[in-house]
């Protein structure tokens, strides 16, 4: 971003400043890249992308590379960050009511001095199949951390989504792209034609 300015110090001040800031996160994300160790980045911007969300959310490099993954189109987080972004914010807190091969149901609170109850986020394996999801590997190897990661991410959006936002790396990953590409043509005379 350029502000706009009829002194052209100020200008070129704003460009160098927002070059520095990323070229750190350029050269790490060339690294990151390169190492083959993230199997969901292709591109040195696309780790860079995950470097800068990281930032947002007060994680280092390293977990965000870790943590943060680009599926679907969407950047979605593990979990377990998800559940560390609201054990560490100071207005919520929550507690895992019952965790089995079947349910989940996670407490939330609303700490005011005092924690009180804003809310309870159950997920079961019969959502799970409702949704299709069940026969799937991972649901069929760790249904206990799935129920937890949708139970989670659930209550998190319901009842304190200023924790966090986005979808679990799980939530993305069942998130289908509809590719419907239409192709638009302006005639001579203005006249719009849309193809299928």
């Amino acid at each position: 971003m350029t502000i706009k300015n009829n002194d052209k110090g100020v200008e070129m001040s704003q460009s160098v400043k927002e070059l520095e800031i990323l070229k750190e996160p350029m050269a790490i994300g060339e690294v990151f890249a390169a190492s083959g160790m993230f199997p969901d980045v292709k591109t040195q911007a696309q780790a860079v992308v995950k470097i800068l969300a990281g930032r947002e959310l007060g994680l280092s490099p390293f977990q965000a590379m870790r943590s943060l993954y680009l599926v679907n189109g969407k950047l979605a987080m593990m979990a377990d960050v998800m559940a560390s972004m609201l054990k560490k914010n100071d207005k919520y807190d929550y507690i895992v009511e019952k965790l089995d091969d079947a349910e989940c149901t996670i407490v939330f609170y609303q700490i005011n001095g005092d924690k009180k109850e804003i809310g309870k986020s159950t997920f079961t394996f019969k959502d799970a199949a409702k949704a299709g999801l069940v026969n799937k590997e991972v649901w069929k190897s760790y249904p206990r951390n799935m129920l937890f990661s949708r139970a989670l991410s659930n209550g998190i959006r319901w009842f304190c989504p200023d924790v966090s936002c986005g979808y679990t790396v799980e939530e993305a990953e069942d998130i289908t792209i509809k590719k419907d590409i239409k192709t638009i043509t302006l005639n001579p005379g203005g006249v719009i034609d849309v193809n299928d």
